[in-house]
């Protein structure tokens, strides 16, 4: 994670939350973390953390 961009488990339930408003419900650990500008590895740690499963 860069240093300049602080990304936070929270950030990650706002993308799921975005993404599931659409009409596919379902989001990959890959869409988030590219919405986040994160590594995989990354966005799967911040959704284990996230408020929503």
């Amino acid at each position: 994670m860069s240093e300049a961009q602080e990304v936070t488990p929270e950030d990650a339930d706002t993308v799921v939350k975005m993404e599931k408003s659409v009409t596919n419900p379902a989001i990959s650990t890959e869409e988030v973390a590219e919405e986040l500008g994160v590594s995989t590895e990354e966005a799967f740690e911040l959704l284990d953390e996230s408020p929503r499963p």
